[in-house]
């Protein structure tokens, strides 16, 4: 079992990222990290009050755009070579082995009206310059949760506290760490691309799929390094590109010390927490002041960036007091965050284009909020109504399909009971690197200890995890586990979690090859689940660069030896198999 600083490193490790890592991957990246978080106080919890420091007009929307950015900006770079050929390891190289970087970020469509984010980073300190924003620089303090921005043209400077906010990853190692992480996910499916022509280079690429993310990576073909990731997960596109690794760089650049002749002035706005009503207020304010009485076009985070410069125009008629200006900001700030937070079920709608402010017949925005049986509905007068999924204003798009969350259930039989899922990846070290995806049902009452039994004793278990419905399984969380005799074990089970719908759990162990009994040329493996189950499924893939090879075709890398039901009740054993491997030919 880990250490007490192995898990202060691994939660570490899960607040830089959004994208929850494997065990296997969170193991590698505890090595690499504990070189560098060696204080305990380097991450506190930001649990205070948010609290930004501004105060002239010209901060108002370069402000928007730098908080947007960042807290939008945990940028998922996935990748996963164990379905291509070595050209793609060589290609995410640079990005794990480099300290600094240099890229350009565009959120939404690439075009000319587009706003290019631009920063240098250097460790957890990032400066940032945003198109269309002329004369402002942002110097971003991840490790602090701190922000100076900087007017150049007018010698104004202005702070930001991030504390109100969700912790913000260090880009580099945010990338790193899901680089890592994700390279050995059977949910993963890597398409080689071929040789294109990207951003005048000739590139190789490679694409990354999974059910809610869509990943493209293009390389410099004569270098081999990252030059673009194009990156689209639900209803947000992002594109990084004119990427450079391990650039120096001059620290004074980085500076977050206020320029000398620079003036700071002061005022507090809360940007703890973000509601539909703070949504709606934002409506109202971007149609009352800024639309003419008419809804904007869209409400995406990437067209809100681009209207930015017009809306810097429209404001020069405004003649509002100091506390006026700051109010008005606080309410624009939470209007963005309640989409950048979007914490609804499936998609959200908004049809205002055309929508004048008081049309009380026209619906312009609706969602589902998380755990609700109905949607939410927002009509032009801003007044909202319920609504069930048949009685929207149009019918669902057809990929908005949310599955239903299966809760855990208590009853009064002393058994745990699941379905499980095993996907067995066999490495070049001639080992199996199983994971075994169970899903829990049911339970004893009164009880918080899930006893389990590992098929091998030989091979013991590294890591337990948590998550949501769905695989991979989602909210990340390690579950404590103790271990109670050969191949046995105890896990820590959080009751709370597991009834409010996080059933799907993830038991990760090695098993070297030569443990399984060999008959007639085949590696012959038990199948067993680690607590009755009333479904098991075997899935078997193998490394390109292992010394082994499937013996029939695979889908998507992964053949299925074995799939079974128990329709006389819940069991362990489900008998024996051959895995479908052999040495290589």
């Amino acid at each position: 079992m880990s250490s007490m600083n192995d898990a202060e490193l691994r939660r570490r490790l899960e607040l830089l990222a959004d994208v929850q890592p494997s065990p296997q991957a969170t193991s590698r990246a505890l090595d690499r990290v504990r070189q560098t978080l060696t204080d305990p106080n380097k991450l506190p919890a930001r649990k205070s009050l948010g609290r930004i420091v501004m105060n002239s007009k010209w901060t108002k929307f370069a402000v928007a755009a730098a908080i947007v950015v960042a807290v939008l900006l945990g940028l998922q770079f996935l990748g996963n070579p164990l379905g291509s050929s070595l050209t793609f390891a060589q290609v995410i190289q640079p990005i794990l082995n480099a300290n600094t970087a240099i890229l350009e970020i565009i959120i939404g469509v690439e075009d000319p009206n587009t706003p290019v984010i631009r920063d240098m980073v250097m460790g957890s300190r990032i400066r940032r310059t945003v198109s269309g924003i002329e004369g402002n620089v942002s110097i971003i303090d991840l490790e602090a949760g701190r922000i100076l921005n900087l007017d150049t043209t007018k010698n104004e400077a202005a702070f930001i506290d991030l504390k109100g906010l969700p912790a913000i990853p260090n880009y580099l190692d945010h990338l790193k760490n899901v680089l890592t992480t994700l390279q050995d996910s059977p949910h993963f499916v890597t398409e080689d691309l071929g040789i294109q022509q990207v951003d005048g280079h000739e590139a190789i690429g490679f694409r990354a799929k999974h059910p809610k993310i869509d990943i493209v990576l293009w390389a410099d073909a004569r270098t081999g390094l990252p030059i673009r990731i194009e990156q689209k997960e639900g209803q947000l596109s992002v594109i990084c590109k004119n990427l450079q690794f391990g650039v120096p760089m001059d620290e004074t650049l980085f500076s977050m010390e206020v320029p000398e002749g620079h003036t700071l002035q002061q005022t507090e706005i809360d940007l703890l927490g973000s509601t539909e009503a703070d949504f709606i207020e934002g409506l109202r304010i971007l149609a009352e002041r800024y639309g003419d009485s008419q809804f904007p076009d869209s409400v995406a985070l990437e067209d809100f960036m681009k209207r930015i410069p017009q809306m810097q125009e429209k404001e020069k008629q405004f003649k509002l007091s100091p506390e006026e200006d700051a109010d008005l900001t606080s309410k624009i700030q939470k209007h963005i965050l309640f989409l950048r937070f979007y914490k609804g079920e499936g998609k959200w709608y908004y049809r205002g284009q055309g929508v004048k402010l008081g049309e009380a017949d026209k619906a312009i925005f609706w969602y589902r909020p998380k755990d609700s049986a109905t949607y939410r509905v927002i009509y032009g007068d801003l007044h909202v109504e319920d609504a069930t999924p048949e009685n929207l204003p149009e019918p669902l798009a057809v990929d908005d399909v949310v599955t239903p969350v299966a809760s855990y259930q208590q009853w009064s039989k002393p058994e745990f009971v699941g379905s499980q899922e095993d996907f067995w990846y066999v490495l070049p070290d001639g080992k199996a690197q199983v994971k075994a995806y169970l899903t829990l049902m049911k339970g004893p009452k009164d009880t918080s200890l899930m006893p389990v039994s590992l098929p091998y004793a030989k091979a013991p278990l590294e890591a337990v995890l948590l998550g949501g419905p769905g695989q991979p399984a989602q909210d990340f969380a390690a579950l404590p586990f103790h271990r109670t005799g050969d191949g046995t074990y105890n896990i820590e089970l959080p009751i709370d979690k597991l009834s409010a719908g996080q059933t799907m759990m993830i038991l990760q162990w090695h098993l070297s090859l030569d443990e399984l009994k060999f008959e007639q040329g085949h590696y012959i493996t038990v199948l067993q689940a680690v607590i009755p189950v009333i479904s098991y499924k075997l899935n078997v893939g193998v490394d390109p660069q292992s010394e082994f090879e499937l013996t029939m075709p695979p889908k998507d890398r992964w053949v299925t030896p074995f799939t079974g039901g128990a329709p006389d009740g819940a069991k362990t054993k489900f008998g024996s198999c051959g895995l479908l491997v052999r040495k290589r030919q």
